[in-house]
This record gives C-alpha cells, sequence and structure tokens, in this order.
C-alpha cells in the first residue's frame, strides 16, 4: 500500500528531512515491548538518532511511540524543523490535527524547501479539517514549488480526484510523470483521472503501461478491467477477468466484473456467474450490484423465484433506494402475476427522487482512491 511508502519517504527520504548535522551516530534500540523507552531514558541523545529512531518506529505504524521520541527531539533541539516536521507528522497520523499545526507552527525563518515541506503537511491537515481552499491552496504551493516531488504530486492529484476535479488531477498526474515515468503510484492517479474523466482509452493505455511494468500490481489490473466494462467492452473484459481472478489476491470486484460482463456476451456459463458473485457479494460489503446482476442470471436459467428473491434481499436489506432494482422487481412481479407486488414496486420506483449514482462506478472510485492513499 502506499501509505505505509508514503509515510516511509515522508519520515525518513532526502529533502526536507535529510538532517544537516554530522554526528557519530549511536544505536538507536526499538525496544520490542517498550519501542522507544531506553533511548527516551537517556540524559542526552544526538538530534539525528532521535529522528532516525523514531523514523522506524513510523515506519513500522507505531506513531504513539515515534510521537514521543519526536516530542524529544522538539525539546531538546527546538530549532530543528526536522524535529516538528516529523512531529507533525505522527500527529496527523494519530488524527491530532491540532497539535500537527502547533507543531508546525513552531517553525520560523525556513529556507525555501523547508517552507514547502510545511505547506505540503499543512495542505494535509487542511483537507482533513474540511477547510478545501485552504487545503488546495497549500497542496498546490507545494507542488509548484517542487514538482519533482512524488507525495506532493499525489497528495494533489488525490484532493482533486476526491473533489471530482478530474481535468486538474490530470493535468498534475501528468506533470508527476514527467519526473516518475516509472511510478505505478502516478500512473494509477492518471488512469483513475482519465477513468472517471470520460476519456476510457487513455485510461486502458495507462493501465496497460503500468501492467507492463509491474503485472502484480492489482489495482491497475482492477482499474482496466472496471473501463473495460463500463465502456461496453464486454468480450475484452471477460478475457481480461478470468485471467485476473486466477491471480493470487485477486480482488473481489474482479469476480463481480467477471460475471457481469460473461452475462452480457450472453455467455451460458451461468455455473461460473454465480459462483463468481458469490464470491463478490461474500467479500463485498452490501455489493447491491452483485444482487441485481445475480437476479439477471436467475433469470435466464428460468428461475424466476430466485431472481424476484435475489432482488427482494437487494431493495429490502442492502440498498432500498436502488430504483432500478425497485424497476426490475416490479416486472418480474408482473410477469408472476402479482399484480399489487408489482403496482408498489413500480410506486416505489417512481418515489424515488434522490439523485441515482453509478453503484458500481462509485464502488470503484473509492477503492481505487484507497489504494492512492
Amino acid at each position: 500500500m502506499r501509505n505505509a511508502l508514503c509515510i516511509t519517504l515522508l519520515f525518513c527520504g532526502p529533502g526536507p528531512l535529510a538532517s544537516s548535522q554530522t554526528v557519530d551516530r549511536q544505536p538507536a534500540p526499538v525496544a520490542a515491548q517498550q519501542p522507544g523507552t531506553e533511548l527516551l531514558a537517556r540524559p542526552h541523545v544526538d538530534l539525528e538518532v532521535l529522528l532516525e529512531a523514531g523514523a522506524k518506529l513510523a515506519e513500522q505504524e507505531l506513531f504513539e511511540p515515534a510521537r514521543s521520541i519526536f516530542i524529544r527531539g522538539v525539546h531538546d533541539y527546538p530549532g530543528s524543523f526536522e524535529a516538528r516536521y516529523n512531529l507533525a507528522l505522527a500527529d496527523f497520523a494519530l488524527h491530532r490535527l491540532g497539535e500537527a499545526q502547533t507543531a508546525l507552527n513552531g517553525a520560523e525563518q525556513l529556507p525555501a524547501d523547508q517552507q514547502l515541506a510545511r505547506e505540503y503537511v499543512r495542505g494535509k491537515i487542511y483537507d482533513a479539517l474540511g477547510e478545501k481552499e485552504a487545503a488546495e491552496r497549500c497542496l498546490t504551493t507545494a507542488f509548484r514549488g517542487e514538482p519533482q516531488r512524488e507525495n506532493y504530486a499525489l497528495d494533489l492529484g488525490l484532493y482533486y480526484l476526491r473533489q471530482r476535479s478530474y481535468a486538474s488531477a490530470i493535468a498534475t498526474f501528468q506533470t508527476a510523470a514527467k519526473y516518475h515515468a516509472d511510478s505505478i503510484f502516478v500512473g494509477l492517479g492518471l488512469g483513475l483521472a482519465q477513468a472517471l474523466g470520460d476519456d476510457p482509452p487513455r485510461a486502458i493505455a495507462t493501465c496497460r503501461k503500468i501492467l507492463d511494468a509491474d503485472p502484480n500490481f492489482t489495482p491497475a489490473r482492477l482499474l482496466l478491467a472496471s473501463v473495460l466494462y463500463m465502456s461496453g467492452e464486454n468480450e475484452l473484459c471477460a478475457r481480461e477477468t478470468a485471467g485476473a481472478i486466477k491471480r493470487p489476491g485477486a480482488h473481489p470486484y474482479l469476480y463481480y466484473l467477471h460475471a457481469a460482463s460473461l452475462i452480457k456476451t450472453n455467455s451460458k456459463d451461468y455455473a461460473v456467474m454465480l459462483r463468481d458473485l458469490d464470491v463478490a457479494s461474500r467479500s463485498i460489503p452490501g455489493c447491491a450490484f452483485c444482487y441485481f446482476t445475480q437476479s439477471k442470471v436467475h433469470q435466464e436459467l428460468g428461475d424466476e423465484s430466485a431472481a424476484i428473491a435475489d432482488l427482494e434481499v437487494l431493495v429490502g436489506h442492502v440498498d432500498p433506494e436502488f430504483s432500478q432494482g425497485w424497476y426490475r422487481l416490479a416486472s418480474l412481479y408482473q410477469h408472476a402475476g402479482r399484480a399489487d407486488d408489482a403496482s408498489r414496486a413500480l410506486a416505489k420506483f417512481r418515489a424515488i427522487r434522490t439523485a441515482q449514482t453509478d453503484r458500481e462506478s462509485e464502488y470503484l472510485r473509492k477503492i481505487l482512491l484507497d489504494a492512492l492513499k
């Protein structure tokens, strides 16, 4: 996951976190039961040792003990931007947003690269606080100042994706790709922005480029299959997902896409479809589109009672606002001679006035945004 990778880069990567001091490094032990305790008990510890020890803890997502070490760094070396920056990141990881802001505010008279680093973290904090304009301003400042920083590009691009500003996201990731042509995360962000920005051909090409470089990068394979399906390339999607679900760790959504694309190609492999939909529905919480497609499969098998039961679970328990479920249920009720039930289902379909979203696209959007965090 990029989250663990990004934390590592932020805490101990080159740039703002590289200490300018040259010291005789002491070993930085991390106790198994109480990490950092022995180090904090020492009367004097060099700044670089504290930074390194805190970074190692952060790599393991032990943010609370890492925070304690960075607090010690700020206390012992109040002029150190590195200590404050790392403390702010530890606080951010622990959702202590006010404390993170305070840590950053204590740094003054900074060189340009450290000012940009501060703006970057401030942008992340503002975003978490829901202050969108301030978040965009800070993240943009950091990215424009140092566009070669991969994490600056990724977080700004991710911000635009969440805001559905797909043109801005594409521009950000395209700029980042000039510096990080081989980054699978930059590529995934670009591909997702292209897909959601209604440019399937470019999204497909981007995904294939990523998979040429890293065939095991599951999010890119998932995005590729989804774009093929949403573009109506059902035969291609069926072939792509057939291979993808044989790979270790295949995402459950790929099983759904395999079944959904098969039924759209008029395949008779109903047992395969039902098996795939079972895998998907057991692994995807509240998989409304799984029940919807399963109903279609049961209807094709001539089992209308099972098709009705699928939709009754869908609109009765999983997603009562799934309008197409009510519409299809009304048709099946009518065909089964249940006129009153059909009338009630159709009335429910007509009564739903909330803006309908494409459940499949929204689910894909969420899981791929999570992959970029």
